[in-house]
């Protein structure tokens, strides 16, 4: 890519996403996803800090933002890195094999872009976790009002964390290292059993405020 997808419009990312290209796709989609929840949730501590709360509520909710903000913005990178790590990924397998030494260095640089290719949405779906914690702090703690805003901001981080596993593990097929596999495989079901207990948290914390 020549620049960063976080230099165009949401209109033209979308329509970046939807040609037929390797990259941007699911990963990048799955990393936005994170920092949209991420932003919800500093949106819904910050509205709630403007108000007269208690004083145990408003550092509950300071280090809410503080927090979503930071997540926010590596969300934000992990955008650009996604596609990047892809990227790279797609220039090994174009590397020459004619000979053994290029081979040799093509099959390397393939396993190092899968390796990558991996990492970096895994990392995308650990930091949507937490923004799916922070988000459910914002709904319990914050504006009632605003609780549906915080509440989007959960579901949005755990399309993200599900978004990160699923890119995570598809690039785990063809990983030649068992140890690499074995360790961000248990990772991944880690983070989806943790993010399925949350959104079972929002979700019923929700409904039952808006009954």
């Amino acid at each position: 890519m020549s620049s960063s997808l976080l230099s165009t419009s949401i209109s033209d990312f979308t329509d970046e996403v939807s040609r037929k290209t390797p990259v941007p796709g699911g990963g990048s989609v799955a990393a936005l996803a994170g920092a949209m929840g991420a932003a919800l949730a500093l949106m819904v501590s910050d509205l709630t800090l403007d108000g007269a709360g208690s004083e145990a509520q408003d550092e509950r909710l300071a280090a809410v933002a503080t927090r979503a903000r930071q997540l926010k913005d590596a969300l934000l990178a992990a955008v650009d890195e996604d596609a990047q790590a892809f990227a790279a990924y797609i220039a090994a397998r174009r590397l020459p094999k004619s000979t053994s030494k290029e081979k040799s260095l093509r099959a390397e640089r393939i396993q190092e872009g899968l390796r990558q290719a991996a990492l970096v949405p895994l990392r995308t779906a650990e930091l949507s976790l937490e923004v799916m914690r922070l988000a459910h702090e914002a709904l319990v703690h914050g504006k009632p009002s605003a609780m549906t805003d915080a509440a989007v901001g959960a579901q949005a981080a755990f399309a993200a964390v599900r978004g990160g596993v699923w890119n995570a593990r598809i690039n785990l097929t063809d990983i030649k290292d068992p140890s690499f596999r074995r360790d961000t495989e248990s990772k991944c079901m880690e983070l989806t059993a943790s993010a399925d207990r949350l959104l079972d948290e929002v979700t019923e914390a929700v409904d039952r405020r808006l009954r």
